[in-house]
């Protein structure tokens, strides 16, 4: 039994037409980015306390601070192009936006080449982000918006943290008849039905078969090709600097490990995890992990160079987390140390997200190994 509001589970009725099926990639899209009926496009609280999850920004203000830093890093090392392009993919609530351009306010040629860009498609939370930004007074004249990336970046930054996730998967299984995919038959009132069908274009039924992956019958997965396409046209559009991706994942050999046999697709509603992809459509986070190796091939395969892979702990260790934190705790009243200390230690300790969270950098114009997030251990054989 499915929860979906009406209006998304006609929809998709409608769309299943006499075939009487609709791809899951599809139902997911529509699931999140429809205009009137999806997750991320309706007025609701989505992050954060009141909502249904909460993401690193929110913690602390070391996130943004940090990766600011690193931005201002690969700035020095293009030789201090003007303009200097940071494109934040998905901005959410606006906090990570709020924070880089307090700190980077605070070194004055960099602020001036700085011309930062959100790229958000949904309405409601691009009302926010502007809400935050122009509130705090953090330097709302160097932020501007857009539902799409630029065509071309002729130097900067391509930031996203949270992004790939939430974008449409393919969900697979393998059969004794080779890979198929799996589709929806919605009766229109809420009410679901799957049934697995030949893989449909982009998706080749050899995927696995031609990455060397072998899968048992009946394991089921996802395959991010909306992801890789997404990789693939930020390397096409970024002239020199880095594309920058924070998100939960693994490489192949893990993602497709065999005692992963049911995938990693997943709501999130509450703050709880909802392992049934099928409720509450329109009205919960659906999200899956990201492969990591997918993401550097179609990274390479647009001109991209690889740059660094690791977890979030090491990238955020390697910027100076500890050090940071060390400081400020100096000059904080107890409760406010306390609480700093216990945000960091989720950032970073592998059984919240320091482990969880993977970092991926490639880029044009820059060296591998010049990158401070990664000087700690860098872990791109693993992809």
């Amino acid at each position: 039994m499915n929860d979906s509001p009406d209006p998304l589970a006609r929809l998709l009725a409608d769309l299943a037409g006499e075939a009487g099926i609709v791809p899951f990639w599809r139902v997911m899209e529509l699931a999140l980015y429809h205009p009137e009926h999806g997750y991320y496009m309706t007025g609701r609280q989505r992050i954060g306390r009141e909502g249904d999850f909460v993401t690193a920004p929110e913690l602390t203000s070391l996130f943004g601070e940090l990766l600011t830093l690193q931005c201002i890093e690969v700035w020095e090392l293009l030789g201090r192009p003007h303009p200097f392009a940071v494109i934040e993919m998905g901005g959410g609530s606006g906090r990570l936006a709020a924070d880089f351009l307090a700190t980077a306010r605070r070194f004055v040629d960099f602020f001036q080449a700085l011309a930062y860009r959100v790229v958000e498609i949904s309405p409601d939370f691009r009302a926010r982000q502007q809400e935050l930004v122009h509130a705090l007074g953090c330097g709302a004249e160097k932020i501007s918006w857009s539902a799409t990336l630029p065509d071309h970046i002729e130097a900067g930054v391509i930031l996203g943290n949270e992004f790939l996730d939430a974008l449409p998967v393919h969900w697979v299984e393998m059969t004794p008849h080779g890979l198929m995919e799996v589709g929806l038959v919605p009766d229109g009132q809420g009410t679901f039905t799957t049934l697995l069908v030949a893989p449909q274009s982009p998706l080749a039924p050899d995927y696995f078969d031609n990455l060397g992956i072998d899968l048992a019958t009946g394991y089921r997965t996802e395959v991010g090709l909306a992801a890789a396409r997404w990789m693939e046209g930020a390397g096409r559009a970024l002239g020199r600097g880095v594309v920058l991706m924070i998100d939960y994942g693994w490489p192949a050999s893990e993602y497709y490990a065999p005692h992963r046999t049911h995938g990693t697709l997943a709501g999130h509603r509450g703050h709880e995890r909802v392992d049934d992809p099928l409720r509450f459509l329109g009205t919960m986070d659906l999200t899956a992990h990201v492969d990591f190796s997918a993401m550097a091939r179609a990274g390479t395969s647009a001109g991209l160079t690889p740059l660094g892979f690791t977890t979030q702990a090491w990238f955020l260790m390697g910027l100076g987390i500890l050090e940071r934190l060390q400081r400020l705790t100096g000059r904080l009243a107890p409760e406010q140390a306390e609480s700093l200390r216990q945000a960091v230690m989720r950032l970073i300790l592998p059984d919240a997200m320091g482990e969880r969270f993977k970092v991926l950098a490639m880029g044009k114009g820059v060296l591998q190994g010049a990158l401070s997030g990664f000087r700690l251990n860098d872990q791109w054989p693993r992809l």
